[in-house]
């Protein structure tokens, strides 16, 4: 199922022996099964976790179950708010108590949140509440899978001797999954309204009688089959061979050990800036991807063709899995840097401009971007921090970027309020949200960030001493990330 190439081997069992040093032993058979095992597991659980087939209708999906845009800004924040108060203390415990348990624990989360959607009576009384819940249990869902899922692969790896393969499982991983993506996004748009059911159904000769009420919810129950998929890969993982902790004991042991890693990073200044600089990138384009739906109603892409649009975007990444590899090990840090800003910042005037139909381009160029700066924060990430506290760490970092979602998304709605308030109106507003309101305040994202980013250059050059470390091709190696 699962094959890759092996950089500078002959072998998986040369590789492993190449990567060890000279006072540890070969790793054994039993640890380089794992380690494959485990990759390819870690590559079907995010894959299935995130792809949603209701994501290319998002947001006007959760407005037809009858909510307010403000609403859905609360709904939002709610998301983000429990990501923060469990992410890191989660992180935590998988370091040590074991990451599949707390996989597990997500998976089961991810099938409650599913089930909320598909049974609220539609309308009621129970929709905002039972909506709130889905939200909130969502992010605890994400927050138990955050870090557990890559530090359970990533030691696996490193237990057999081959952790410089990881930039290549992560290339896979963006290629299987934007196959996955593509037929999944595709038939999440097409099932969400009743037109292509009822053709077909005309063609096979069957009453073409469906209603919107009547498939609005169709992409959920796929999601649904797809967390009952999740349930089943966290199982199938093994923990790989791991010296845990000797404060594992008691309750107060997360929090210690979240604690005590705080205090690391903000210790080394290379970690804390890979960190906040996903933060830098990852808030204006969530934000847009988030409310991406409605972008596309407003430069008038046909509801049925937001999937092909996802898929559109999952086949860019496609292609571009193998050279965002090479940009992880061959480029420098801050060459990517320099990349990612330009690129983010095309990405954000593009999509502002609103261009009838080609204005797409730049949302998916904004996907991909996202993609991007995943893929090298996890490859920088974990060459730089230890096994002992590797999930806790990428669990910091989930954090910074969900808190900081969190407040984009409450400032974004009451910009929208505001600009409405302020007098911006249409004769013929789109949903809920004002076209002009809305329009302006997505054309302030690019100002934004540019001024953001040049804080950001200004606060490294000032604060970080040794600044040549971004200068490094491949990252940060191991000799340097013990000083970073």
């Amino acid at each position: 199922m699962w094959q890759t190439s092996w950089p500078g081997c002959v072998s998986r069992k040369q590789c492993a022996v190449n990567a060890t040093t000279p006072d540890e032993q070969p790793p054994t058979a039993d640890a380089d099964r794992l380690a494959t095992r485990n990759a390819r597991l870690f590559m079907a659980f995010r894959i299935l976790f995130n792809v949603r087939f209701y994501y290319p209708v998002f947001m006007i999906l959760f407005l037809d179950f009858g909510i307010t845009l403000e609403q859905f800004g609360l709904l939002n924040a709610a998301w983000a708010a429990a990501i923060v108060l469990l992410e890191v203390p989660s992180g935590a415990l998988a370091d040590l108590i074991g990451r599949k348990r707390l996989l597990v624990a997500s998976a089961a989360l991810m099938v409650v949140e599913m089930l909320a959607l598909c049974l609220v009576p539609v309308p009621s009384a129970w929709v905002f509440p039972v909506l709130m819940l889905n939200r909130i249990v969502s992010g605890a869902a994400e927050a138990f899978a955050s870090g557990a899922d890559e530090a359970l692969a990533y030691d696996s790896l490193v237990a057999a001797g081959r952790a410089d393969e990881w930039p290549r499982v992560l290339e896979r991983m963006m290629q299987v999954g934007a196959i996955v993506t593509m037929t999944g996004m595709v038939t999440g748009s097409l099932l969400y309204t009743p037109g292509p059911l009822n053709a077909l159904a005309a063609m096979v000769g069957l009453p073409a009688t469906l209603t919107p009420a009547d498939t609005f919810r169709l992409p959920v129950w796929l999601t649904l089959g797809s967390a009952l998929g999740v349930v089943a890969v966290t199982l199938a993982m093994r923990e790989p061979p791991r010296t845990l902790s000797a404060s594992a004991g008691g309750l107060l042991a997360p929090f210690r050990q979240t604690a005590a890693t705080g205090w690391w990073i903000l210790a080394h200044p290379v970690v804390l800036v890979v960190i906040l600089a996903g933060v830098l990138f990852d808030q204006p384009i969530r934000q847009l991807l988030v409310v991406s739906s409605e972008i596309y109603r407003q430069i008038e892409i046909p509801e049925p063709a937001f999937g092909f649009v996802a898929a559109g975007t999952a086949l860019v990444s496609l292609v571009a899995a193998g050279p965002i590899r090479r940009l992880a090990m061959e480029t420098t840090p801050r060459r990517n840097f320099l990349v990612i800003t330009c690129v983010t910042f095309l990405g954000l005037v593009g999509t502002a401009c609103f261009v009838p139909w080609w204005g797409v381009l730049f949302a998916m160029l904004l996907s991909l971007t996202m993609r991007m700066l995943m893929f090298l924060q996890s490859h920088y990430l974990n060459q730089l921090v230890g096994s002992d506290r590797r999930a806790t760490v990428l669990s910091f970092r989930g954090l910074a970027i969900n808190i900081s979602y969190g407040l984009m998304s409450l400032v974004f709605s009451a910009a929208v309020a505001a600009a409405e308030a302020a007098g911006m109106t249409a004769a013929e507003p789109l949903v809920e949200s004002n076209q002009p309101a809305f329009r302006f305040v997505v054309g302030v994202l690019p100002v934004y960030f540019l001024i953001a980013a040049g804080l950001f250059v200004g606060g490294v050059g000032w604060w970080v001493r040794d600044r040549g470390r971004f200068g490094r091709r491949g990252g940060f190696p191991a000799a340097d990330a013990s000083n970073a």
